[in-house]
């Protein structure tokens, strides 16, 4: 069985703040490109052949011990990325492939994710089969982090690690890999999300054989 290892790493600028975003600027990318863009498109490491998805939930495992307020940031994800993809929820006990998850000091960050490079906050790998199927996830977030920083990171890490690994350049949106730090996905990403969830969207299938 073929095994592969997607990496996406997170150079981020703790000072950052949102942007805010228009319905006017949403209208302007079409959801079929977006989702394209972050889904088959690859910044930091060589894609897969292809769509990369879990087959059904996706099990979190906390690995370490969590704050009030980094389990409330768990919460927030998972109740909007199940609200967008309820077909592939990420819960405590799915079952299937494995989120670990991790909140270590950043010092402490490369013993979790060798990939670890100077300035990361947030990065996540995960591994997936033959046929394009994820088979297991790791996300790593710095303790360092608080408030707004917090709940962004947490939702774009784990947002990415299910097999939306491309950043884009929109302040607007939790792809976004720039200063923008929004907390919610906006209209576009929840339409982009659905692509992704949809039963008719396979592992493996490339751009042209999209629906």
């Amino acid at each position: 069985m073929k095994r592969g290892v997607i990496v996406a790493i997170l150079l981020a600028l703790l000072g950052g703040c949102a942007l805010p975003g228009t319905d006017e600027q949403e209208a302007t990318v079409d959801p079929r490109d977006r989702y394209i863009e972050v889904a088959l498109t690859c910044e930091y490491a060589p894609c897969p052949p292809g769509i990369v998805k879990p087959a059904a939930g996706v099990t979190l495992e906390l690995k370490t011990p969590a704050t009030s307020e980094q389990s409330a940031a768990l919460d927030h994800t998972m109740e909007l990325w199940n609200a967008a993809c309820p077909a592939h929820p990420l819960t405590l006990d799915a079952g299937g492939a494995v989120m670990e998850y991790y909140f270590v000091d950043e010092a402490e960050m490369a013993n979790v994710l060798p990939i670890y490079v100077e300035g990361n906050v947030g990065l996540f790998t995960y591994d997936w089969d033959a046929n394009n199927v994820i088979t297991g996830s790791v996300v790593a977030i710095a303790n360092e982090l608080e408030g707004r920083e917090l709940v962004h990171f947490v939702l774009e890490e784990t947002t990415q690690a299910m097999g939306l690994m491309n950043d884009v350049s929109d302040p607007t949106s939790i792809f976004d890999g720039g200063v923008g730090r929004v907390t919610q996905y906006s209209a576009l990403d929840s339409l982009t999300i659905a692509q992704h969830c949809d039963e008719g969207v396979i592992p493996g299938m490339s751009e042209s054989d999209l629906p």
